[in-house]
């Protein structure tokens, strides 16, 4: 018995200093931007109460928010599990109209994990880059799920064209990320988690090859943060990290745990 406490306090006093350690911003800096309207595309699945929590968080930083769902409640076509372009093709007369009402010339985009894809979509397909600044990704699935390819692989899945646009390695993806994963004249921040079990491998959120972007994961900052898929977008740590993305970096997440509020930075 006095073993097993030693060890429970052994393990508890270790995730304690794991989780005492900020590394300090990661990314480059670019400088204060301009803000301009943010477009955040929400997740699959996300209901509007999460969503706009979510848009809450960036308005108190100063953004003016507006949030475009992937599933409209009442509208079936909208269904995620069938149709990624279908929902791209909605972007253009949303983002029309946020630059109407706002006089802006462009806008900046968060994008939460299939939103990515809808977002991206939208952006090579359907003439959507010549209206963006600034993406920012949160587990955007920007090579696509192998969990999707797996499911072509065995015949399963649901109906719809939402899987094939999904695959990892398939056509759709494939076209989507040539030549470059980047578009020319947009920044990309592409922001994983290390415990990633949903968009994973965590390293399917990243980019490669050309282009302006960044890749950040954030236990690279803080060691230990415990930022799951589902619920990303409602942590502190995305929500702040976000926030200095779009204002032009270097990104910073701040901590959830009260006792990361005093900074212990790794030596230069």
């Amino acid at each position: 018995m006095r073993t097993s406490r030693i060890l429970g306090l052994a393990l508890l006093g270790g995730w304690f200093w794991w989780t005492s350690r900020d590394l300090g911003p990661q990314g480059r800096d670019h400088g204060p931007q301009e803000k301009l309207p943010v477009v955040y595309v929400a997740g699959s699945w996300e209901p509007s109460w999460m969503a706009e929590r979510f848009a809450n968080a960036l308005r108190r930083e100063g953004f003016d928010v507006h949030v475009f769902l992937v599933l409209v409640p009442g509208r079936p076509e909208t269904n995620p599990y069938r149709t990624v372009r279908g929902n791209s093709a909605r972007l253009p007369e949303f983002v029309e109209g946020v630059l109407e009402r706002t006089g802006a010339e462009k806008v900046d985009v968060v994008t939460f994990s299939q939103g990515g894809l809808v977002a991206r979509y939208w952006l090579k397909q359907f003439d959507g880059a010549r209206h963006v600044r600034t993406m920012v990704n949160m587990d955007g699935i920007i090579k696509g799920s192998p969990w999707q390819s797996w499911l072509i692989k065995h015949g399963w899945g649901p109906e719809g064209d939402a899987i094939h646009e999904m695959a990892k390695g398939g056509p759709e993806i494939t076209e989507l990320n040539t030549p470059t994963e980047a578009l020319p004249g947009i920044r990309y921040v592409n922001i994983t988690t290390m415990f990633e079990i949903d968009a994973a491998p965590w390293t399917i959120n990243w980019m490669d090859g050309p282009g302006d972007y960044e890749n950040l994961m954030v236990q690279r900052q803080l060691p230990g943060e415990p930022i799951l898929h589902a619920t990303m977008d409602q942590m502190r740590a995305m929500q702040t990290g976000v926030a200095s993305a779009l204002r032009g970096g270097p990104v910073d997440f701040k901590s959830s745990f009260p006792w990361r509020r005093r900074r212990v930075r790794k030596a230069a």
